[in-house]
């Protein structure tokens, strides 16, 4: 049986304006050997109409359906279904370069690389502060925990999963999964690939161009799910913590110094009733020692 060198899976939920320029981005690869794997998550819109008309135009597309049960769980199920090499995620509206997945295959394979990541841009469709995802590091291999460890200092740690191309056999070796029920599943998802992978290769090139649009996770303002998903991923990371030697613990400290800092000042846009809650849970989980007082001023001082 032929293996895919590429599978790139496609999470779906009423972007029915945007999916088929997504899947086209991902069709028009100058990589041919990939197969495309569609997860409907429940779409209600047009959106499935528009992937079964491309799929059968195209055999390397398979279409999976199920209830709505949000991205997490969706790039999950996708997760089942691939037979590929390698796996990349692909937001159903957003878009790839043409030659993105041949160059990004092809430096994994000639430096043995457990994953790859690139750069984005954003494409904005809306009146929203636009933020592209450059990395700014010298080409390298490094393990991922030295990566993980400079772009902190750099301040430059992206945590979309779509800048990056995974080894399927080393996703599979640690169970890495998405978090269900969160968002910022992502920074999870991304941390653990960085915390065990042991080769990881850079091309600093723009390769997807992310999409900013009225609806969307993205564009949504600060809230409570914010903090929700947030605290959950900050306790896996916490209870991961406790499993690695001393010098890494060192590194995730000072990801936790950098993420709650950024937590508790934007913390200042929830209601009172919230941000005690934060205040609370920053007691009790021991989080206080990571936080600039300033920051909880902030918090509890600043309006709008």
């Amino acid at each position: 049986m032929n293996i895919p060198k590429i599978s790139v899976v496609i999470p779906v939920y009423n972007t029915e304006a945007y999916v088929g320029e997504a899947i086209e981005s991902a069709r028009e690869q100058t990589l041919r050997d990939i197969e495309i794997i569609v997860i409907d998550d429940g779409s209600t819109d047009r959106s499935p109409f528009i992937i079964r008309e491309l799929a059968n135009t195209d055999p390397r597309i398979r279409i999976y359906t199920q209830t709505n049960q949000g991205v997490s769980a969706a790039r999950n199920k996708g997760l089942e279904y691939i037979k590929g090499e390698f796996i990349y995620f692909l937001d159903s509206d957003d878009l790839l370069e043409k030659n993105a997945l041949e160059q990004c295959y092809r430096q994994c394979i000639e430096q043995n690389l457990d994953f790859v990541f690139f750069d984005a841009q954003t494409i904005n469709t809306g009146n929203y502060h636009a933020q592209n995802y450059i990395h700014k590091a010298e080409q390298g291999v490094k393990k991922g925990i030295e990566w993980f460890d400079h772009q902190l200092d750099t301040h430059t740690f992206r945590t979309p999963v779509w800048l990056n191309l995974i080894r399927t056999a080393f996703l599979r070796q640690y169970r890495l999964s998405f978090y269900p029920g969160i968002i910022h599943e992502d920074e999870l998802f991304c941390f653990q690939l960085y915390l065990y992978a042991a080769r990881v290769g850079y091309i600093p090139q723009i390769f997807s161009r992310r999409r900013l649009r009225e609806g969307s996770i993205m564009t949504r303002n600060f809230s409570n799910e914010n903090i929700a998903g947030y605290l959950t991923v900050m306790k896996e990371i916490k209870r991961l913590q406790q499993t690695q030697p001393i010098p890494v613990r060192k590194i995730i400290d000072k990801y936790f110094r950098t993420t709650l800092n950024a937590i508790v000042w934007r913390a200042h846009l929830l209601p009172s009733a919230q941000k005690r809650k934060l205040f609370i849970t920053c007691i009790r989980e021991k989080y206080f020692r990571y936080v600039r007082f300033r920051n909880f001023l902030v918090m509890f001082l600043k309006t709008g």
